[in-house]
């Protein structure tokens, strides 16, 4: 039998408690609860199940037999950190990348996954890349079912003050923007990271300035193409988990 809903798991990286400041997301109804974030806005879609872990806090990852599609989140901390998390995650994901779960990394994910397959992460000349921003996709990028009807120069929202210097081997580049050339990447096998926030909003991504650079806040708009990339990648894992299902039914038949 088919099974009715593709199992995603959101891992939460947002980084170790006291090493951020949460009280930026005091106006909002979860606070700092991304995974709650996540949920409410993507939870709509059909055959999509929607589960969350926090490993910052110790919460366990998910194993094979319990996941069909992995959204890890970006992180305030730096790949150079090496946090206990980060040392977890970077023991648990070769698994997951070996039997083909589709993966999408975001900004803090993305400088890890690119940092774990050999390319260098360094901060940004100039401060922090803070802002609603057009991408420039390449010809991969126009073939990509990740970008699929989404156009060159839509916006994403960012966040950083780090970036992936180079393209990692194997790797092939799905966009650019004008002070990260790095933008987006695809490691083959669904596995796809983006340096941009398709996953957050004006909202969650502009407050985070406040006490620190509050004239960044005005670079957000709500103009942005996030809510479809993600949806892309949500249902490429339900078509992958309804193929892998059919092919198990035929094996056993």
């Amino acid at each position: 039998m088919i099974q009715s809903s593709a199992r995603i798991f959101f891992i939460e990286m947002m980084g170790v408690p006291g090493s951020f400041d949460a009280s930026v997301y005091n106006h909002l109804d979860d606070k700092e609860d991304e995974g709650a974030w996540f949920v409410k806005r993507f939870g709509h879609m059909e055959s999509v199940s929607i589960e969350t872990r926090n490993v910052c806090i110790g919460e366990s990852l998910p194993g094979i037999a319990e996941v069909d599609g992995l959204v890890l989140a970006g992180t305030y901390n730096s790949v150079h950190d090496h946090t206990d998390w980060q040392q977890r995650v970077r023991a648990w994901l070769p698994t997951m990348r070996a039997r083909k779960i589709p993966v999408l990394g975001i900004c803090g994910a993305h400088q890890m996954i690119a940092h774990m397959a050999g390319s260098a992460v360094d901060k940004l000349r100039g401060g922090p890349f803070a802002g609603t921003f057009p991408v420039t996709l390449t010809t991969a990028g126009e073939a990509s079912p990740l970008f699929q009807g989404i156009a060159d120069q839509d916006c994403f929202h960012y966040a950083n003050s780090e970036q992936v210097i180079d393209v990692p081997s194997g790797a092939s580049l799905l966009a650019s923007s004008s002070r990260v050339p790095v933008a987006a990447l695809d490691y083959g096998d669904h596995c796809y990271t983006t340096q941009f926030h398709p996953e957050g909003s004006e909202l969650t991504l502009g407050p985070i300035w406040q006490h620190t650079r509050p004239q960044l806040m005005q670079n957000y708009h709500a103009d942005d193409r996030g809510d479809h990339l993600v949806e892309n990648f949500l249902r490429l894992v339900v078509d992958q988990s309804i193929d892998t299902s059919s092919d198990l039914e035929f094996v056993n038949s």
